[in-house]
């Protein structure tokens, strides 16, 4: 089940990623191929005055969102991405002394580190339920995207970092 939810995890991260990637580029390819190449050769040439036209009005239309989009969607790529390094014990941490130390204080320190964490998180968790609540219905200003779609990965974040917190407790506790 976990590694069905891993993969889930990916996939959304690559959407997101895609997605942003997608906006970047149509919105480089309308600032400097539609509004600086095409506009002056429309003026130059008769014959590309239609496709100017038509690319301004499609691509126009989504270089509005295509700027604060993608930075929203960072967000998203960035806690699914912290929720993948703390399934694979990829984040950065000082072990040293922890490492040396025996066999059950070892475990005994590992949990208070892991229990402080979970605490974060379940604040983490409720504040940014209480954040959607309050703000989440309002808009974007670049589209009619409620703010509480790009806040939602804070609570889901907060579940899954602990979801994998959990595991490495359990993890911990079991017989070598």
């Amino acid at each position: 089940m976990i590694r069905t939810l891993d993969r889930i995890v990916e996939a959304a991260g690559t959407i997101c990623f895609a997605a942003s990637t997608f906006l970047i580029c149509a919105n480089v390819f309308y600032r400097y191929v539609v509004l600086d190449w095409l506009r002056n050769g429309a003026k130059a040439w008769d014959w590309l005055t239609p496709i100017y036209h038509v690319l301004d009005e499609v691509f126009g239309a989504l270089s509005i969102t295509a700027d604060e989009v993608p930075g929203l969607l960072l967000v998203w790529i960035a806690f699914l991405g912290a929720y993948l390094a703390m399934r694979h014990e990829g984040h950065i941490s000082f072990d040293l002394l922890i490492e040396r130390s025996p066999a059950g204080l070892r475990r005994v320190l590992r949990s208070a580190i892991h229990l402080a964490m979970l605490g974060f998180l379940a604040l983490l968790l409720w504040q940014s339920i209480r954040m959607i609540r309050v703000s989440g219905a309002t808009e974007i200003e670049t589209a009619e995207i409620s703010q509480g779609w790009f806040m939602l990965i804070l609570p889901i974040a907060a579940v899954l970092l602990g979801l994998a917190l959990a595991i490495r407790m359990r993890d911990d506790w079991r017989p070598d």
